[in-house]
């Protein structure tokens, strides 16, 4: 929500997707993590409780494995995901919004 008001306050047009009612494909996954700092592990959300479940945060697991796990669970993706061009800020990065727009 915190990222959504920031566009709204700076008039920049967005759309949503919800990620439970229509996840990511492996692909989209892909494309996103090639554009994301830190590739398929800055898309990951260490947090979650999916992720200790799958014993995430004591194996080593290749980021094919990911990318299949997260689309999935989209509960393993941080969000929000927000595309601008060609890069991709995820979660909610108050300085990167705020230069939105």
């Amino acid at each position: 929500m915190k990222g959504r008001a920031a566009l709204s306050r700076r008039k920049v047009a967005f759309t949503t997707r919800d990620l439970f009612k229509q996840p990511l494909t492996a692909a989209e996954i892909r494309a996103l993590a090639a554009r994301t700092p830190g590739g398929v592990r800055g898309l990951l959300s260490t947090r979650t409780s999916q992720y200790k479940a799958l014993g995430l945060d004591k194996k080593k697991v290749s980021d094919t494995e990911l990318v299949a796990l997260m689309a999935k669970e989209p509960r393993l993706i941080r969000r929000p995901l927000t595309e601008t061009g060609n890069r991709v800020i995820v979660g909610f990065d108050r300085e990167a919004f705020e230069a939105l727009g």
